[in-house]
């Protein structure tokens, strides 16, 4: 479902997840991230419902209520068709409040996004990605707070089109997984969005992009560190301000350097035109090193 579906409600997510009555979980799993499918992240009386097509999976939620070993694709076609117009308008209030909550929310998260500030706001940044993507261009997220910036701010669209770290948060599986979409999907845009930490940990496989026709965009959020040492106080933590840009266009990729939030399209734009020619690209974005993604006060968790 893509995340401007009227029935999409990413910024009233916890208010819908504490109030169903019933839950279909489809090919994920009830982990951390949903509280392992208990209160509060979910109604004490709800009922869980598992779709996977591995009976292995059901078997280790015993949370769930009813197991269903099926492809979820097929299954929800199934169910599509079996309900028909059985609901009828029996959800409508509901549905009209988590919109009202979800409009509410709307004009201050915007705002968070058009900040002027420099050093530049990584909210700037994700929302020029933001617009700067087609709605069936593939993204790669690897980082921390931009991993968490990008997940509060930039929408998905298309099936399998969005790759991150997942519940373990591995990092460094940015550019490798770009790399791995582009030679899957070689006519769709491909845009790698790094933290500069992340990004050194696979950075050099851009040489991989050039010498195997993989023309990928990386952008780096250049933020000079580790942000989960805020004081800078340990070895190791401050990597300071890395011309990533540089390094890129000695590997035979496109680079830009940005440092102001108006230069930021352009850049973008400049990128994708070295890689619709068959270039890989690099935009490497001076990021300010105090900012920090609170999901919290951002975004849903409050609701």
């Amino acid at each position: 479902m893509p995340e401007d579906h009227r029935c999409a409600f990413p910024n009233a997510r916890s208010a819908a997840l504490r109030e169903a009555d019933l839950v279909l979980v489809l090919g994920t799993r009830l982990n951390y991230v949903f509280g392992h499918g208990k209160p509060p992240r979910f109604a004490k009386n709800a009922k869980l419902i598992r779709i996977d097509i591995d009976p292995g999976e059901i078997a280790a939620t015993p949370q769930a209520q009813l197991g269903i070993c099926a492809d979820v694709r097929v299954a929800l076609g199934q169910l599509r068709a079996a309900a028909g117009g059985l609901a009828g308008n029996r959800y409508a209030a509901w549905m009209q409040r988590l919109a009202g909550i979800e409009a509410e929310k709307a004009p201050a998260a915007e705002a968070a996004l058009a900040t002027d500030q420099m050093p530049i706001h990584p909210l700037r940044l994700c929302r020029e990605v933001r617009d700067f993507l087609p709605r069936d261009a593939i993204l790669c997220v690897d980082g921390q707070e931009i991993l968490n910036y990008g997940r509060q701010s930039i929408p998905t669209h298309t099936p399998g089109h969005r790759l991150n770290s997942g519940p373990f948060g591995i990092m460094g599986v940015g550019l490798p997984f770009g790399l791995g979409a582009k030679a899957a999907k070689p006519d769709k845009l491909v845009l790698v969005l790094h933290g500069d930490g992340s990004f050194g940990l696979n950075g050099m496989e851009l040489d991989t992009a050039v010498r195997h026709n993989l023309p990928v965009l990386t952008v780096i959020s250049l933020n000079g560190g580790w942000t989960a040492d805020p004081k800078r106080e340990k070895p190791g933590r401050d990597l300071g301000y890395t011309r990533f840009d540089k390094m890129a266009e000695a590997l035979g990729c496109h680079g830009e350097f940005v440092e102001r939030p108006e230069d930021i399209r352009p850049a973008l734009d400049r990128a994708a035109a070295a890689v619709a020619r068959g270039q890989p690209a690099l935009v490497n974005v001076v990021t300010d090193f105090q900012a920090r993604a609170q999901t919290v006060r951002f975004s849903a968790s409050s609701t």
